[in-house]
């Protein structure tokens, strides 16, 4: 498969513009369709956004061109469907200048700077400047190194360092250490003192394990090879250590993008290169990695700074490459093995023991549902190319019931799918047909680039005056949530299939998510926690980039809020999911799965549900006075700290570590300072209670009852 253009697949490319899959409703308005593409907006986000984007892109070309009449400036702003640039183009006369004409007038215009600049935010400006520099430091001393190849006996070994790209198929490090016709030293360091913050959790610590031990299998059985395995405080004094050892002269790895990890590797690369030992680093672990792409050019800050079309923008014109094959030959092996632990001395599955000696066994759920190391990924990867990816373009892609969701994100998270080739899977199948799919691999790279950007992201508020946001606390709401006993069932289930399984689907992610935030009004910082912990899946940057933007603190804030009952409609309409992980309900029907406590005394009874007992009561009744509180602690801080930061149209505006401002995408409640909440989901017949046919056994035979007098009557 050739390398192919981004913008190239298709009109907005494979990884192109889309409908927010929660608004509303699709434009059937080609013109705001375009305009939306346009000015990196995803389609179906309200047209007040847009209408504002394009005001303030008048408003910059009224400065650049004073004397211009203003609706001559509308006309061609118009005619070139909102493109600023464009426009400034046409208004000059000359192709070409006017992204350098928008360049100069943003930063004129984008000068001001709030008066309120915390702790917080001079430390994420230093991490984010170190992290540039870092980046650039290890590209400058690792990127493309060759290995010379050195076919005689005595060639020094090469150190391949395998981190989160736990795989034989489609790993560049490993290829290039292949080729360089040197022993082969595969090697694993444990060092959990460089995780920074975010130490591994227990579901990813216990993926991990099997992850090493299916690798080290593949690298033996494959390979003719074998996977060593050290534990310490320092990655550098361990590969040190087996450098003295072994004689190696060079290590290989594939890049990673945590910021505190980019500073390791790049002093490891610094400090290997002063004493002759080559290090050569690899792209394996993203699509575009930072640096490669820059979504903050100056002429897109006017733009939703941290949406995904932002990021896609910057993307049109760089190529995918082909997946590579694993090699084909046995790795070649040292004359004598340097001695290394075993994957079972790390003890990342060790489980709890009771008082009395036996083992909680919490992972049980967890091998029963999942199978583990690469080829377990390529047959899940299989599957949701010949099955679910159908499903997934359209609205059937939200079914918690079905399994139409991919099922993947632990093997790419631990690299045993490369991103790589889980997009070439999908388009080789499905062409132009999965572009909502593909563009999850775009959220991802975003992630990383936005931890890259702001370094802090996983621990402050990326918006600094949310960091003055009311919120609620109440530990036994937090306890309710998380053991999946808040009464509400959809909850629950989602909450306990995370648990059992250390996984959840995308939709219902989002479920839960605003049921802590919008209802029970717990910081996301706490959700952020428990995902961390309990996901198999879990990954600093995009468990942090999903917390914030749905914690109100994000680049992109949420403009949706789901609704714990009425969400039903669309992830699990006939309540199996429910049935499943909640069994104690399983004999309710349809129509109060959703909601018990709207059943019929003698209908919970008959399904031998006794709500208090054998499930949870409600641990609020008033969802709508939760919704208020949320949106009123919300508009305390933008009427108050975060007056400043709100831009004329509504948006809000983030200062960048550089001194640059930015637009940020702001959901419609609050640009409006709303009174009461205006994105809400709405219910389907069979769960509102205003239209809902009553089928508990007395209404049944009260029916039964007038059935037969109207036929009756009509003899």
């Amino acid at each position: 498969m050739q390398p192919v253009p981004v913008q190239d697949l298709d009109e907005h490319g494979f990884l192109g513009q889309q409908h927010d899959p929660y608004s509303g409703g699709d434009t059937g308005d080609e013109a705001f369709a375009l305009m939306a593409a346009a000015l990196s907006l995803e389609h179906g986000r309200d047209t007040s956004s847009l209408s504002a984007l394009f005001d303030e892109g008048k408003a910059i070309l009224a400065s650049m061109f004073p004397d211009t009449d203003p609706e001559a400036i509308t006309d061609v702003l118009r005619e070139v469907d909102g493109n600023v640039e464009r426009a400034a183009e046409a208004l000059l006369g000359n192709s070409g200048a006017g992204a350098e004409a928008v360049s100069q007038m943003s930063v004129v215009t984008s000068t001001a700077t709030p008066t309120s600049h915390p702790a917080a935010t001079c430390e994420q400006d230093r991490l984010s400047l170190e992290a540039e520099v870092n980046m650039q430091r290890l590209l400058q001393s690792s990127d493309k190194k060759e290995l010379h190849a050195r076919a005689s006996p005595n060639a020094a070994p090469v150190i391949l360092w395998f981190r989160q790209d736990l795989r034989l198929i489609d790993n560049p490090a490993l290829v290039a250490a292949a080729e360089s016709g040197r022993p082969v030293l595969p090697v694993y360091l444990h060092v959990p003192a460089e995780e920074g913050r975010w130490p591994l959790g227990g579901a990813t610590k216990y993926w991990l394990h099997h992850a090493l031990t299916s690798l080290s299998s593949s690298l033996e059985t494959q390979l003719g090879s074998k996977l060593l395995v050290y534990e310490g405080d320092s990655s550098l004094d361990l590969l040190l250590s087996l450098i003295m050892q072994t004689r190696a002269s060079a290590v290989c790895f594939n890049r990673v993008y945590e910021p505190w990890k980019i500073k390791r590797d790049a002093e490891i690369a610094e400090v290997l290169g002063a004493n002759d030992v080559t290090v050569s680093s690899c792209k394996g672990v993203v699509l575009f990695e930072p640096l490669e792409v820059v979504p903050d050019r100056t002429e897109r800050l006017m733009y939703g700074f941290g949406s995904v079309g932002f990021f896609l923008n910057a993307c049109d014109g760089h190529e995918i490459g082909s997946p590579l094959p694993a090699p084909g030959q046995p790795l070649r092996a040292p004359r004598e093995w340097p001695p290394a632990q075993r994957v079972q001395e790390l003890k990342l599955d060790a489980l709890p023991v009771r008082a009395d000696g036996s083992t909680i066994d919490w992972a049980g759920g967890i091998r029963e549902f999942w199978g583990f190391g690469e080829a377990a990924a390529h047959l899940a990867l299989t599957d949701f190319v010949c099955n679910g990816c159908f499903h997934f373009e359209g609205k059937q892609r939200f079914r918690a019931d079905r399994k139409y969701t991919s099922v993947i994100s632990p093997y790419i998270r631990f690299g045993e799918l490369s991103p790589r080739s889980v997009y070439a899977a999908v388009i080789r199948r499905h062409r132009g047909k999965a572009k909502t799919f593909l563009r999850r691999l775009a959220w991802r790279d975003l992630a990383y680039w936005m931890l890259w950007k702001l370094p802090c992201m996983a621990d402050e508020p990326i918006r600094p005056q949310y960091a003055q946001q009311w919120w609620a606390s109440n530990d036994g709401h937090l306890r309710a949530w998380q053991r999946g006993s808040t009464g509400y069932p959809l909850v629950d289930a989602a909450m306990r299939q995370l648990w059992i399984t250390g996984w959840m689907p995308n939709y219902m992610r989002h479920v839960v998510a605003g049921f802590l935030i919008e209802h029970l009004n717990l910081h996301w910082i706490e959700g952020e926690r428990w995902f961390h912990d309990t996901l198999v899946d879990a990954d600093v940057a995009i468990n942090a980039y999903m917390w914030q933007n749905g914690g109100h603190s994000g680049v992109d804030q949420w403009n949706f809020v789901m609704h714990p009952v009425f969400a039903a409609k669309s992830c699990d309409p006939e309540g199996h999911f429910v049935r499943k992980w909640c069994p104690e309900l399983a004999k309710l029907p349809a129509e109060y799965i959703h909601c018990p406590w709207e059943a019929p005394a003698t209908m919970l009874a008959s399904a031998g549900v006794a709500l208090g007992r054998n499930y949870p009561r409600r641990v609020i009744t008033d969802l709508e006075a939760g919704r208020k509180q949320a949106l009123d602690a919300v508009i305390h801080v933008r009427r108050g700290v975060g007056k400043e930061f709100i831009l004329p149209c509504g948006n809000e505006r983030l200062r960048l570590p550089d001194g640059r401002m930015v637009r940020l995408i702001t959901r419609v409640d609050y640009r409006e300072m709303a009174s009461v909440p205006m994105t809400k989901q709405t219910a389907d017949e069979s769960r509102d209670p205003r239209r809902r046919p009553r089928k508990d056994p007395m209404s049944v035979a009260l029916a039964d009852v007038l059935s037969s007098h109207d036929r009756m009557g009509a003899r």
